[in-house]
């Protein structure tokens, strides 16, 4: 999955791309770190978490699966990440620059692979994206347009969806009495005055950065630590406002754009359905769309590659909290995250391998000289 912000294992994640070391070895006392507290995580949720339900069951469960659902459910994920690769060989395009499909799919699996192992928030799928597109010579600007853009309209239709399912679980759930009318009624209208004022900020760039450098100042106070640099916050803003720029003076390309985005989720949601229906349950659609939204949705943010842990921990506990028995709940969802997780990872690894991006780092302010370079080159077109 793609994923979604900057965080703490940046550094490490540019040293392993070819950036400077640390003095006195902390890139590698980070990584080190970095592969305990991921080991750590994936043997707590293959091996321990099956034991705190019943062991039993679950490997029951897994035995009497069904091979040609479990069969569709990763032919699913593979469209999910069609659609993925397809998002960007489309922005690429409006912006003027044409790959082979083969060469995307190449990119997108390695920057996958990357992110899923070595970073939190696909800092490191960014770091292969950029050097492979310089490696193809595609103008410096415009990379980071497209990344920009590719990134903002996955998370535009993950908002919607996340709204959508918050709407519904507050008047399903929040029907039991004024309080929770009250509550509902609440959040509804915080959810749409938050999609409001996100679409005034971006009518207004100027109030944009200024919200944005609060928040990024916020979120590092709150972590005491640079979980956001803020000085690539107005270059980041830059390329994304040229970006858009950019897709709404062709016609058609914005909705192209959202149909491709919505195609990545939608696949992938389709591909947890099939593995439950493997199992031999069906799930409501719409128990399903609300766990799965909002896993991904606060699932992301977690200072773990693709929201390991905390993606899982997430979907068991909502699914068993909409009645689904927990040695089935345990049992799909890792199943499905060695479908959308892992699997990806090999073939991403080789697909590196052909592509073989550099080990070349983002340098410091190179963002914002992107941001600078990318209008001449738009209109300069190739």
């Amino acid at each position: 999955m793609p994923a979604h912000g900057h965080s703490a294992l940046c550094g490490t994640v540019f040293a392993l791309a070819g950036g400077p070391a640390d003095p006195g070895g902390n890139a590698i006392k980070k990584t080190l770190r970095h592969i305990i507290v991921f080991a750590v995580i994936v043997l707590a949720l293959y091996l321990l978490l099956p034991r705190l339900v019943d062991t039993q069951q679950t490997v029951k469960y897994v035995s009497n699966a069904s091979y040609v659902l479990l069969a569709a459910a990763i032919a699913l994920e593979i469209a999910a990440l069609a659609g993925y690769a397809n998002l960007f060989r489309y922005i690429l395009r409006v912006l003027d620059i044409r790959m082979r499909l083969r060469e995307v799919w190449a990119i997108t699996l390695s920057g996958l692979a990357v992110s899923h192992i070595l970073s939190a928030g696909g800092v490191g799928g960014w770091v292969v994206t950029y050097n492979a597109l310089m490696k193809h010579k595609v103008p410096h600007g415009i990379i980071f347009v497209a990344i920009a853009a590719q990134q903002f309209f996955n998370y535009v239709v993950l908002w919607v969806f996340f709204a959508a399912a918050m709407v519904y679980l507050i008047i399903t759930r929040g029907s039991d009495s004024i309080f929770g009318y009250l509550i509902g009624i609440v959040l509804i209208v915080l959810i749409l005055w938050l999609t409001l004022y996100g679409v005034y900020l971006y009518n207004h760039p100027s109030r944009l950065r200024t919200r944005a450098h609060q928040i990024a100042r916020l979120v590092n106070r709150v972590m005491h630590r640079e979980v956001v640099k803020e000085h690539h916050i107005d270059g980041w803003i830059d390329n994304l406002l040229i970006g858009m720029r950019r897709m709404t003076g062709h016609r058609g390309s914005f909705r192209t754009t959202l149909v491709l985005a919505c195609a990545f989720w939608f696949f992938d949601m389709l591909c947890l359905w099939c593995t439950f229906a493997a199992f031999g349950y069906t799930i409501g659609l719409s128990h399903l769309l609300v766990a799965y939204v909002v896993a991904y949705s606060i699932g992301t943010l977690a200072p773990t590659p693709g929201g390991l842990g905390a993606v899982e921990g997430i979907l068991i506990a909502l699914f068993v909290s909409f009645g689904v028995p927990s040695a089935i709940a345990v049992a799909v969802v890792l199943v499905y995250r060695i479908i959308n997780f892992w699997l990806p990872i090999p073939p991403g690894f080789l697909a590196y391998a052909i592509v073989r991006p550099g080990r070349r780092p983002i340098a410091e302010g190179e963002v914002e000289a992107a941001a600078d370079e990318a209008p001449n080159e738009l209109r300069g077109g190739r």
